[in-house]
């Protein structure tokens, strides 16, 4: 029925990535459950709201190598731009500067694939001075992520240069 009504169904990752969590068994914990559930159901309409952050504090994932495994997919419908510290239970949220992911190459990816879904900063600490909604933490994050985008255009730009000069 969504597929007929040109209506997309993106699914979080479960967060805190961790199963069981209060009791409570968790399939989407896991890159492999992510697959499993796109798999169960073959549609161009199902995919994920990919949250970078949640994907990094799997234990043992490269969240740059699952932007290449899902984006490849067009599976990737919306992202959480995040880069949390640590894995599992034992994880920060820090500023996207402070992280364990590489966010350039996490950036480089996106534009790799060409995805053209939203993506939106997502938990980060406050700023000390900030009123509620973080104005100064969701302006750092923001012009990193910018700065970010802009490296990695002149990244790409560097190296076309590069093959047409070769």
């Amino acid at each position: 029925m969504a597929q007929e009504c040109g209506i997309r169904l993106a699914f979080h990752p479960d967060d805190p990535p961790i199963s069981p969590f209060i009791g409570v068994a968790r399939v989407l914990s896991t890159p492999e459950g992510l697959q499993r559930l796109l798999d169960m159901v073959p549609s161009p309409n199902l995919g994920l709201l990919f949250c970078q952050g949640t994907v990094a504090t799997m234990a043992d994932v490269d969240a740059v190598e699952q932007i290449y495994h899902f984006g490849r997919q067009g599976k990737i419908f919306h992202a959480h731009f995040r880069n949390p510290r640590g894995e599992g239970r034992f994880f920060d949220e820090v500023f996207p500067d402070e992280g364990d992911t590489d966010m350039l190459a996490a950036m480089q990816a996106y534009r790799a694939l060409g995805f053209e879904g939203l993506i939106r900063i997502d938990h980060a600490p406050g700023v000390v001075g900030d009123s509620r909604g973080a104005p100064r933490s969701n302006a750092f994050q923001l012009g990193y992520a910018r700065g970010l985008l802009q490296a990695a255009e002149l990244l790409e730009a560097q190296a076309a240069t590069q093959r047409e000069d070769a």
